[in-house]
């Protein structure tokens, strides 16, 4: 299957699973896991101030969209991740990244 189909049908179940925990958009990429097996990296996008996707919602989204993608004759594993525009990131501000930068010339 090409990404734009893998895409279309992760979107619509996506949708339907995870609409009500504040789902957006999805990305689809392909790769390889860390098995080194062709594999479908699938980032949920979700909505800023959703807040955390529960486990039933975000397994029964993940298995739906596995199966779909079985039924078309997709062999690849969906990989599902998601994209929560509040979260902080630790260890991206300017103070850690001049911190590292120092401890990393004292060793030298």
């Amino acid at each position: 299957m090409t990404v734009d189909e893998i895409t279309t049908i992760a979107d619509e179940i996506l949708t339907r699973h995870l609409a009500a925990s504040g789902y957006e958009r999805v990305e689809v990429r392909p790769g390889y896991n860390q098995s080194d097996v062709p594999s479908l990296f699938v980032l949920a996008h979700m909505k800023p101030g959703s807040g955390v996707t529960g486990g039933k919602e975000s397994n029964a989204a993940n298995a739906a969209l596995w199966l779909a993608l079985r039924e078309k004759g997709e062999e690849r594993f969906p990989y599902l991740d998601f994209d929560y525009p509040d979260d902080e990131i630790f260890g991206d501000d300017e103070d850690d990244r001049e911190l590292g930068d120092r401890d990393s010339g004292l060793s030298a």
